[in-house]
């Protein structure tokens, strides 16, 4: 890898790679440059510096042959690469409700995405007017879910709930992964959906075309109940440091419970077990922050004692 190409790379990018993928994920790293330049050679693209909060995949602005502006993205040498599922749900969706995907290149795992502009997330528009960032969410929820496709590949929610067999012989405590598995198994419905997976505020982008889009899709057919409570808790990362947290978080509660006619106690069931499975997902990284996800968990469990 250049070392000109290497210092643009945010440090905590190479090393979620290199935690992710290892040895393949380094020669991923090393063979990155060569990469870009293949695929912007294909398809005519001025690539430009990448994005400062990359993550788990790289992603850049760039410039099409026809001056249009467009976004880079390349997944991880994965098993299973994630960025399958998003390609086959963007193209599902063809811009109804979600970023448009205008190429794919599954040998690199490579997408050409539309560019959204203005392209400010809900937390950058809506401070002090939550509410309105739970409606824009409610809309597009409702453009995204869709019908799940017979003998698909998406992956099923009973899949990451699974994980927790995983955690039997780890100091995970064992008391919060029996009540998460618990809701989980009285809530799940048999009529499914194929679902976003991860949309928080900070993946519903202001755009042009439509008000508001939604962008990194994990496509994945589950209830939509875990949808929502992935926005909740996302909802109460935001607003923690309020006074009124409890008042605002009931409010959310009451705005997706109307809009999708689901119980709000049935609601508070899923965020709690969604903030659970991602505290275990936090333990099986490594990282010592996973005690802080449960503590999130609790607002949810006291409510429902």
């Amino acid at each position: 890898m250049s070392e000109n190409f290497s210092e643009n790379l945010p440090p905590q990018f190479s090393k979620n790679v290199l935690g992710t993928c290892g040895e393949r994920g380094e020669r991923w790293l090393n063979d990155l440059p060569v990469t870009i330049g293949e695929i912007a050679a294909r398809w005519s693209l001025a690539v430009e510096k990448p994005f400062p909060n990359l993550s788990y995949n790289y992603v850049a602005a760039c410039i099409r042959a026809d001056g249009s502006h467009a976004v880079l993205k390349i997944g991880l040498p994965e098993e299973k690469p994630e960025i399958f599922n998003e390609a086959n749900f963007l193209q599902i969706c063809n811009g109804e409700g979600a970023v448009k995907l205008l190429d794919f290149d599954r040998k690199n795992r490579a997408m050409l995405l539309e560019r959204l502009s203005p392209g400010k997330h809900l937390k950058e528009i809506f401070c002090g007017n939550e509410t309105q960032a739970v409606k824009i969410a409610i809309d597009v929820m409702k453009k995204l879910r869709r019908k799940p496709i017979a003998n698909s590949e998406f992956r099923r929610l009973e899949d990451w709930f699974k994980g927790f067999d995983r955690a039997e012989n780890t100091n995970f405590p064992k008391e919060y992964v029996r009540k998460a598995q618990g809701f989980f198994d009285e809530l799940n419905s048999r009529q499914n959906y194929l679902i976003h997976g991860d949309l928080h505020h900070e993946n519903i982008l202001s755009a042009a075309r439509e008000p508001f889009l939604a962008i990194d899709p994990k496509g994945i057919i589950g209830d939509i109940g875990y949808e929502i409570s992935v926005f909740l808790n996302n909802h109460r990362w935001w607003l923690e440091s309020e006074p009124n947290l409890q008042e605002k978080l009931d409010d959310a509660v009451r705005q997706f419970s109307e809009a999708f006619a689901i119980e709000p106690q049935d609601l508070r069931k899923w965020a709690f077990a969604q903030m659970v499975l991602s505290a275990w997902w936090t333990f099986e990284d490594g990282r010592s922050d996973w005690e802080k996800w449960l503590a999130c968990a609790e607002i949810w469990d006291g409510i429902l004692q």
